[in-house]
């Protein structure tokens, strides 16, 4: 049996890795929270679904590149990854529901969790990987 060729990839520094999820989160609650929408957008619902969908998948992206240098079992840290991005999901359309320029949507709920769980995918390929520390 051949041994597995593992593919080099960059490991920024902790505090880059974890500035990408607070910059992807606050583009999620911008988008989510502080903009007006007075209907879906076009071209219909389903394009906003797969906003919803990237969005999440970006997050759930971000939490497992930021958590790469953990010891946690890659499956734990897979499942605590996105479980984390399906509660944020779910936070922000429990937080759209009062607002009167946002509406709140199950469906919604559902793309932004499906997204997350495609990040899960992440683990697969990680385990074909080297993380290298990033050049200073």
């Amino acid at each position: 049996m051949t041994p597995m060729r593992l593919m080099r990839f960059p490991l920024l520094p902790d505090s880059i890795r974890w500035l990408g999820v607070i910059v992807i989160a606050g583009v999620l609650v911008y988008f989510s929270l502080l903009t007006t929408v007075s209907a879906p957008p076009e071209p219909g619902p389903l394009w906003d679904k797969k906003l919803h969908f990237a969005g999440y998948a970006a997050l759930g992206l971000s939490l497992l590149y930021a958590t790469a240098a953990s010891e946690e079992d890659p499956t734990r840290r897979a499942l605590l990854s996105v479980g984390a991005a399906v509660a944020f999901g779910v936070l922000i359309e429990l937080l759209q529901g009062p607002l009167p320029y946002r509406y709140f949507s199950y469906s919604d709920m559902l793309a932004n969790a499906l997204g997350a769980l495609l990040a899960t995918g992440w683990i697969l390929v990680e385990s074909r990987l080297e993380y290298v520390p990033f050049p200073s």
